[in-house]
């Protein structure tokens, strides 16, 4: 059973390793990751954050790279690669259809979501 980590609100700190450029801005697009984020939400992301199980991350997907997604960790695994999967099942195409993501095609863990 995953655990699923909450995305907290931006906080001074968040916005202020922004402003630095430690974090990276990232827009929400479709409703897989519903009810945790919705269509629209803008979070910031830690290109340098290291997933845990349950947390929310963003990355490439692993056949299209012009695409990206923002998943759940639901696992992984003893070589490191990810297992990901969206909170809105109905919406979410998983790493059930493709499999589990090597770390290379992570680009960052959500630490923050912006408020609307």
């Amino acid at each position: 059973m995953i655990v699923p980590t909450p995305v907290p609100l931006t906080g001074a700190r968040a916005l202020l390793l922004w402003g630095l450029g430690c974090l990276q801005r990232y827009r929400i697009r479709g409703l897989s990751m519903t009810p945790t984020l919705a269509d629209g939400d803008t979070v910031l992301i830690d290109p340098r954050g290291r997933p845990a199980v349950g947390a929310v991350v963003v990355a490439r997907h692993p056949y299209r790279s012009d695409v990206t997604v923002v998943k759940r960790v639901a696992a992984i695994t003893e070589a490191g690669k990810l297992h990901l999967s969206g909170d809105n099942p109905a919406e979410s195409t998983d790493s059930a259809h493709y499999g589990a993501l090597p770390p290379e095609r992570l680009l960052g863990v959500v630490v923050a979501k912006l408020p609307r």
